[in-house]
């Protein structure tokens, strides 16, 4: 992007303070040589041409808030020696623009405790405090302080940039299901049409359909917010209305530390389940599990890679105690402020105690999610794994090699402060070189949900 390109636009502009009509795809991508035309030309001192390359910044980029201030900076000096803008200068307004853009430019450097104090500076100017709330808003999210954020998230959505304040509705929905001590309970029904499946999917017996309903509570624990150490605990219930053989319970736990900054994120931890089976031991796993990620451009990166020790305590499925590794990779991308799409590879190993039982699997995955509006999301998933067992069944007279087709979609409704409605349905094909092993699977329920900050 050359700055002479931009000069025929700033003589054909009658308004450069005006508001600016966002284009109806909004492009990252498109946005970015823009924005180095604008630093430069505004370093340079030439302020007019600045002001249009931040103004087709916030074209194709409607959230970007270093445009947004930029924007208004330009146009406040403007205005003092009759140029676009000419309104009086309000007295100490100059001095909270330059305290937004240090704000800005310290919070994208992770310097939270410099930038939550700029920004609070930057409160003074009643135009400017939409934005200042905003990030003081994620500040205080990232710090775990959920009612705090919610609170700096309402005044955000009072903006009247739209696209301002649609983002702080969405992050006020989740801040108050957030804190240092938070809890949520899950209570549902849905029904199965295959309840009877060996630990790894397999097929036991057809016609096993049964109506479900389960409980589950989660109580995590971050003292330091998305920055540190933290903990999680969980029990849950599946009861069967006819095949109470089937009946799962158990409790679960982790500890880990994580580190959540603008672009990268990363984390480790360790956890540990133990499961019963119609009332009678099932399962002790333990598990290591460390996921990462970061921001290129407009796409986001995602890797994570777990391994977990599997020890089944009934006898008839001793064979499928072992380890199992597990890898998955995937991007996600916005094509538009209310889409994301996300695209994907599984892949696994296990090495079980019976040789015939481990096997190696591996498969792509898509993802699609969509908000309806603020607190309303459609969701879907859809993947294919390939199975490849190790070693020849003796029973089945074979080496296995199965092939699972699964596809889910649901539907979240924020229908209150803390509450939501979520509805589900999810179907699996499975095809196997082991005609009788073949199998399609219908799930679907109904489930409500508490979740909120205890501290």
């Amino acid at each position: 992007m050359s700055a002479g390109l931009l000069v025929a636009v700033v003589l054909a502009q009658p308004g450069l303070c005006g508001p600016v009509k966002p284009e109806s795809t909004p492009d990252a991508s498109v946005a970015a040589p823009y924005a180095e035309v604008a630093e430069a030309e505004q370093a340079a001192g030439n302020r007019e041409i600045a002001l249009v390359a931040w103004r087709e910044v916030l074209r194709w980029e409607p959230d970007n808030a270093r445009a947004r201030a930029a924007v208004k900076a330009l146009c406040r000096e403007s205005s003092s020696s009759g140029g676009p803008r000419g309104e009086a200068e309000v007295p100490g307004e100059e001095e909270a623009v330059e305290a937004l853009q240090e704000g800005l430019a310290r919070f994208e450097r992770g310097e939270d405790v410099e930038a939550a104090a700029a920004f609070h500076e930057a409160l003074a100017a009643p135009e400017l405090a939409d934005t200042a709330s905003f990030f003081l808003g994620l500040i205080a999210l990232r710090e775990g302080r959920g009612r705090e954020a919610g609170a700096f998230f309402e005044a955000a959505a009072a903006s009247e940039d739209e696209a301002l304040a649609r983002r702080a509705e969405e992050l006020r929905l989740r801040a108050v299901k957030q804190g240092r001590v938070a809890l949520q309970v899950w209570v549902g029904g849905e029904y199965d049409s295959n309840v009877d499946l060996t630990p790894d999917g397999t097929l036991r017996r057809e016609g096993s359909a049964d109506a479900v309903g389960t409980v589950l509570a989660e109580l995590r624990l971050r003292p330091w917010g998305q920055r540190g150490g933290y903990a999680r605990f969980s029990g849950h219930y599946r009861g069967h209305q006819q095949r109470w053989a089937f009946d799962l319970a158990g409790v679960g736990g982790a500890l880990g530390w994580a580190h959540v900054g603008t672009a990268r994120r990363l984390s480790a931890e360790y956890g540990f389940d133990l499961l019963s089976l119609g009332g009678l031991p099932y399962l002790r796993a333990h598990r290591l599990q460390v996921e990462g990620g970061v921001s290129v451009g407009p796409v986001v990166l995602e890797a994570s890679w777990a391994l977990r020790r599997e020890d089944f305590l009934r006898v008839d499925f001793s064979g499928y105690s072992g380890w199992r590794n597990t890898v998955r990779l995937e991007a996600e991308w916005s094509p538009v402020e209310a889409v994301t799409v996300s695209a994907g590879w599984l892949g696994g190993y296990l090495r079980a105690n019976d040789v015939a039982l481990g096997h190696v699997e591996h498969g792509p995955r898509a993802g699609l999610r969509v908000r309806l509006r603020p607190g309303l999301h459609l969701l879907g998933e859809a993947g294919y794994t390939l199975r490849d067992y190790e070693a020849f069944d003796e029973p089945l007279g074979t080496k296995r090699k199965d092939g699972y087709l699964d596809a889910s979609a649901a539907l979240e409704w924020d229908v209150a402060p803390n509450w939501s409605f979520q509805a589900t349905v999810g179907w699996r094909g499975a095809s196997s070189n082991v005609p009788e092993l073949s199998y399609g699977r219908l799930a679907g329920g109904l489930a409500l949900v508490w979740a909120g900050g205890l501290l």
